[in-house]
């Protein structure tokens, strides 16, 4: 099993959000979202925020310099 706090605690990290997903706007039009979110450590590193939302992983980890070891991906 993996320690979430050990590997992700005050570091950059990516999770897969799957495919699809769509956010209504006001209830009125819907949205499609991003595959990929990454996330930035708060102040004190033990939580953490959403920095931005792309379909584009490869850009989200240069972007954010994160490694493919902290990637994570939805297991289908």
């Amino acid at each position: 099993m993996m320690d979430w706090e050990k590997m992700f605690c005050g570091k950059c990290f990516i999770s897969d959000l799957g495919d699809g997903q769509a956010v209504e706007n006001g209830g009125k039009e819907e949205i499609s979202l991003g595959r990929y979110a990454a996330w930035w450590p708060m102040p004190g590193g033990k939580s953490h925020q959403i920095v931005e939302i792309s379909s584009n992983l490869e850009m989200l980890m240069e972007k954010y310099q994160i490694p493919q070891d902290r990637v994570c991906v939805l297991v289908q």
